[in-house]
């Protein structure tokens, strides 16, 4: 198990930050992606794109969805003020 250089608290195997202090640690040093198929740089492009149209896509519909329940506890707030 790696150790954090900031705090000096024992770090489990494969984080990237320290559970203690925050510190960013080292990136792991993987067997594994050798392994792990190689991905095109355009594959990998057009993958990057389709999750970032995706993440846009609900960043807006959460948008929405907040302003609309300001407006609804706006409305809320003058129903009663009035009644």
């Amino acid at each position: 198990m790696p150790i954090c250089q900031h705090c000096g608290v024992t770090v489990p195997d494969g984080a990237f930050y320290c559970l203690n202090c925050g510190t960013a640690m080292k990136s792991p040093a993987t067997s594994s992606s050798a392994s792990q198929p190689q991905v095109t740089s355009q594959e990998s492009s057009s993958e990057m794109s389709a999750r970032l149209e995706k993440a846009m896509r609900r960043t807006e519909l959460l948008t929405y969805a907040a302003a609309g329940l300001g407006a609804s506890i706006l409305f809320v707030i003058i129903l009663i003020a009035f009644l």
